[in-house]
């Protein structure tokens, strides 16, 4: 393992891998952070001694000679984000965009659907979401399964007959993206979304109504698999749907 090799297993351990947060961490332009990862860039004294600086953890011997531990205090797994180790170990790594979000309801829709986003970290999902894709923020209080603040695991479904009617989906359009359990719309050319919250108002009337949406507006549409629920001191709890 070369200096570039080392200065990736400490992006790949404290940051996910992530190089825009590798690159805020470092305090430099995240062109010149894929730089030193890729060879194209020297790494000098000045950026080694910023590193140790950035990451005190790092033992230095081990970087910058490649003898012994990365760690002063070799207590984790260094190999935990790194995708050979997750191969060999069966283990997978889905992507978690903390700044995507979907809703329940309709009112105040979240219209963030910007493709640039980047992963703000990596899940680990073992055994419990395999065919997961990614991950998003859930709120609102509509579809009562998921608590606010949950993150739901995701399958993206890229074909329209994989859909399964009566199962809960996150559905984006250019204007909103929703979590509904959808059925079949009035004509094959809509979807009925409906909220598992079924409160209503006193004369009766829906508090979160059931919404139509033409396939021609969806841009995106993903299974929720499940979600997960972050608890204090970063324990990830899996929880599956039932």
């Amino acid at each position: 393992m070369n200096l570039n090799e080392r200065v990736k297993k400490i992006r790949i351990y404290f940051c996910e891998d992530n190089n825009l947060k590798f690159a805020e961490k470092m305090e430099e332009n995240p062109n010149t952070t894929s730089n030193w990862i890729n060879g194209k860039r020297k790494l000098g004294k000045t950026i080694l001694d910023k590193v140790l600086e950035k990451f005190p953890e790092v033992n230095p011997t081990w970087l910058l000679t490649g003898e012994g531990n990365m760690l002063k205090d070799e207590k984790s797994d260094v190999q935990f984000y790194d995708p050979e180790y997750l191969a060999k170990h069966k283990r997978r790594l889905i992507p978690f965009y903390d700044d995507v979000s979907t809703i329940g309801g309709v009112k105040g829709k979240i219209a963030n659907v910007d493709d640039s986003s980047y992963p703000t970290e990596y899940i680990d999902t073992g055994d419990w979401f395999t065919d997961a894709t990614a991950a998003i923020r859930h709120y609102g209080e509509s579809m009562i399964e998921y608590p606010e603040g949950s993150i739901l695991a995701l399958k993206e479904v890229s074909e329209r007959q994989l859909i399964v009617w009566g199962r809960d989906y996150v559905i984006e359009t250019n204007e909103y993206r929703i979590t509904k359990r959808i059925q079949r719309g009035k004509t094959d050319e809509f979807i009925r979304a409906y909220s598992s919250n079924v409160d209503t108002y006193p004369d009766g009337q829906l508090v979160h109504e059931p919404l139509d949406i033409s396939w021609n507006d969806i841009r995106r549409i993903s299974l929720v698999l499940g979600y997960v629920v972050k608890k204090n001191g970063g324990t990830m709890i899996f929880t599956s749907k039932k």
